[in-house]
């Protein structure tokens, strides 16, 4: 006889035997013993985890001979004489109880030849027609729709039986019509306890220590680690042990996750580099690597949180001695950083033409995140200045208020209506009360300011830029700026008669102060504008040019030119450069 696979040779042949689903198979059994059983059914669930083996299951309930009703415990296929309905559907052969993969028959052609035509046709031997549908997502929408009478109205002999691993892609108006069941990923420690009793009934020479990396390996799916140790038995010439697990599967061990986490916490970016050298050298799978590396920084978490919960680390990869060792070197927002970027790295790992560098600068990243100042101490340092300094706490000043770079008015500005009397005046000291020849001196503002002071203030201003700067139109804003130039005298027209209209501005002021002294206010009359002082407009001081004019000759005639001596006073402008007209 050939061989057969441990993942068949061992599928479960009673509910009972059904691992990690006790909550559907309990519903089950009690719907065939009170008689309620319903025409369409949905099992949901990751892969591996019995779904069609549940299925197969209910149809051999539903139809055993033993009984003249639907039996909770059928035959199964060791029993020495089992029934034909049972025997048949045991070894997918049966007539009655149609099995096909909606991958291959998504069409809607296919759904009304397997089913549509066939739907009215009287069981040939059993109680019931019994479509057993794997992979149901996959049939393409006209099929739903092709399927939704039938399902939701069926003859009373046909059951439906519907499996699917991606339930958001059954359309709703087919859920709306099954009784749905979601089959959990199985505990770690039940797929161990499996695999222990398929060793010791093999005859199968494995540690403990083995049995639960496999388990390990499964992800929560029974097929998949009686897969992995159909292959490791394969693998392995003699006692098998975890060494021959890792090896035969691509699986990092305990030990190199250990000393990666180590590396971490010792800032030994070599260390890591080591690992992914050990990794490339052994074939593993870096990707798996990352998921494994993933699983241990959340036990991390979790012990750290939680403590030793049993239940929260049932699954954990490592000894509760090794993990609480590992933990006490780490905080929790370590370990959430740490959790991004590793979740990060695997994800790159997908796409990257360089997997091993990706992996190793990824690892780096992680010794260099230890480097990291915490926050806490952060916040410790700026107390313990703000106590040094004795000033204003830094905090209160960083949660100040922000101001906009153009604020709105509290009060709407008035329209401009003609000058208005400035508050303080321009002179420094009070005027004479008349002059004869020239105004008074007005102040000087210095060339130059020193502003050394800045560099040493505790931050720099922020520098803007041009395109940052924000616009703001408003008219009467407008009409307070022409009436600051009204007073400055800076309506950049070029004045000839600049001494007298200083000298009327100052015998105006004079005469308003007096009045002010007389009422008894202090009031300290107009501004006076500042204005340069005119130059000669004599034409006879513009030299004569030569034929051939050197750039001296043409600036000193610039310089003297009338236009141009009027340009430079509108606009404070200085000569940078004369050329001749061609």
């Amino acid at each position: 006889m050939s061989y057969q696979v441990i993942a068949r040779k061992w599928r479960p042949q009673a509910f009972d035997e059904v691992t990690g689903q006790e909550h559907i198979t309990q519903t089950l059994r009690n719907a065939i013993e009170h008689d309620r059983l319903h025409h369409a059914y949905l099992f949901a669930g990751a892969r591996g985890v019995g779904k069609t083996t549940t299925a197969r299951l209910l149809a051999k309930a539903l139809n055993c001979h033993k009984t003249d009703k639907p039996n909770i415990t059928p035959c199964e296929s060791t029993d020495p004489d089992p029934c034909p309905s049972c025997a048949e559907i045991s070894e997918s052969r049966s007539i009655d109880v149609l099995e096909f993969d909606a991958a291959s028959n998504t069409g809607v052609q296919d759904i009304r030849d397997i089913i549509l035509e066939n739907i009215n046709i009287s069981p040939a031997r059993d109680r019931y027609r019994v479509f057993i549908i794997d992979e149901v997502h996959m049939l393409s929408t006209s099929s739903f729709n092709a399927l939704l009478k039938t399902v939701e109205e069926p003859p009373p002999n046909v059951v439906f039986i519907m499996a699917t691993t991606e339930l958001h892609k059954v359309p709703e108006t087919i859920t709306s019509r099954c009784q749905e069941f979601m089959f959990r990923t199985i505990p770690q420690q039940k797929i161990f306890e499996r695999l222990k009793i398929i060793a010791d009934a093999e005859k199968v020479d494995v540690s403990e220590a083995a049995l639960r990396e496999l388990a390990r390996s499964g992800e929560g799916s029974m097929r998949d680690a009686q897969s992995n140790f159909d292959q490791v038995i394969s693998f392995s010439t003699g006692k098998i042990e975890v060494a021959d697990v890792t090896r035969a599967l691509g699986m990092a061990g305990r030990d190199v996750l250990i000393k990666s986490v180590q590396a971490i916490a010792d800032h030994d970016a070599k260390s890591q580099l080591d690992v992914v050298e050990h990794l490339i050298s052994e074939g593993h799978d870096l990707r798996n690597f990352c998921r494994d590396l993933l699983s241990v920084i959340r036990d991390l978490m979790v012990f750290k949180v939680a403590g030793n919960a049993e239940v929260l680390l049932d699954a954990a990869m490592l000894e509760p001695e090794q993990t609480e060792k590992l933990a006490a070197n780490f905080s929790e927002s370590d370990l959430l950083r740490y959790f991004n970027c590793i979740a990060d790295t695997e994800t790159k790992l997908k796409d990257a033409t360089q997997p091993r560098y990706m992996l190793e600068l990824g690892l780096v990243k992680l010794v260099e995140m230890r480097r990291l100042t915490p926050i806490e101490k952060i916040l410790e340092r700026l107390d313990a200045l703000e106590n040094s300094l004795g000033n204003v706490p830094l905090t209160q000043a960083a949660t100040a208020e922000k101001k906009t770079l153009v604020p709105e008015p509290s009060e709407p500005v008035p329209a401009f209506s003609g000058p208005v009397e400035p508050e303080e005046p321009f002179f420094s000291e009070p005027p004479p009360e008349t002059y004869d020849e020239a105004p008074p001196e007005i102040f000087e503002p210095p060339a130059s300011y020193d502003l050394s002071f800045v560099e040493e203030l505790p931050e720099r201003p922020v520098e803007l830029s041009v395109d940052r700067l924000e616009h703001y139109e408003h008219t009467s804003l407008d009409d307070l700026f022409e009436n600051e130039l009204y007073f400055t005298g800076d309506d950049l027209a070029p004045l000839s008669a600049a001494r007298d209209l200083a000298a009327s501005f100052a015998i105006a002021r004079t005469q308003a102060a007096a009045a002010s002294a007389s009422n008894g206010s202090s009031g300290n009359g107009y501004k006076l504008p500042v204005f340069e002082e005119p130059e000669s407009t004599d034409d006879t001081d513009i030299p004569a040019l030569p034929e051939n004019p050197t750039e001296a000759d043409l600036l000193a005639f610039a310089e003297r030119h009338p236009l141009v001596r009027k340009v430079k006073r509108a606009f404070r402008a200085k000569i940078v450069e004369v050329r001749k007209a061609d």
